[in-house]
């Protein structure tokens, strides 16, 4: 499903963030991207989105190249869904808009299905639809975002941070709601977190990077108890 070769990105005129990073995540498969502080996770996600044009190397995806596509392209005719870290939601709208905006490229039959199906399945989100997005609470926002990128019918979920500012609880089931994904829609999902203990407890596979390569490649559960990893995750060299 996804396949970026060799890839080496930056913004501006500044140095390359990503120094050569080579990905896989296939259908069915939950791959988190792990690391340090400013190691290139983000610009890694971002690149694959198409926030960021890579400045070598290459994405595929569904096996056609994609490098020079732009993230509105991915979303409608790539079937790519991207969660950012911030600024997910539309906070002025009502969650029944923010879900609405998500489907605004589907027929009317096929929105309202999906709208249909997402209430269903977030039955916090289904009692609140008419409620400001920027009245609902960390995890709510979360998942309202979730939401909005499957409504549009993904096959490839992209996510950056899906835990930054939750607490225990709320970290807990949106978690839960992403693994759910993968297992009920055989959804290929990649997904950048800085709570790598959490993550690596619902990923298949896991790639840890170090100074804007990829230092480790292996099963989730292998790396949850691999010290490697530990010392890499604090900022470790690659070697």
């Amino acid at each position: 499903m996804i396949d970026a070769h060799e890839l080496r990105a930056g913004y501006g005129d500044g140095a390359d963030i990503l120094n050569g990073i080579s990905i896989k995540a296939d259908r069915k498969e939950l791959v988190t991207i792990l690391g340090p502080n400013g190691c290139g996770k983000s610009t890694l996600l971002k690149t694959l989105a198409g926030y960021v044009r890579p400045r070598a190397g290459s994405v595929t995806m569904h096996g056609q190249d994609v490098s020079d596509v732009p993230i509105h392209e991915k979303v409608r005719f790539h079937r790519v869904g991207y969660v950012p870290q911030t600024d997910n939601v539309f906070g002025t709208l009502t969650v029944g808009e923010n879900l609405k905006l998500g489907a605004r490229f589907l027929d009317r039959t096929t929105a309202a299905e999906r709208y249909d199906g997402l209430m269903e399945q977030y039955p916090s989100l289904a009692s609140k639809q008419g409620r400001k997005a920027s009245a609902l609470s960390g995890g709510e926002r979360q998942l309202l975002s979730l939401a909005r990128a499957l409504v549009a019918g993904p096959e490839i979920l992209l996510l950056d941070e899906p835990s930054a500012g939750l607490s225990p609880l709320m970290l807990h089931e949106v978690f839960d709601a992403i693994a759910l994904i993968r297992d009920s829609q055989g959804m290929c999902i990649v997904m950048v977190e800085q709570n790598a203990f959490e993550a690596l407890g619902v990923a298949d596979r896991a790639y840890v990077l170090s100074l804007g390569k990829v230092a480790i490649e292996a099963a989730a559960a292998d790396l949850l108890a691999d010290p490697a990893m530990r010392a890499l995750y604090l900022g470790g060299e690659v070697h």
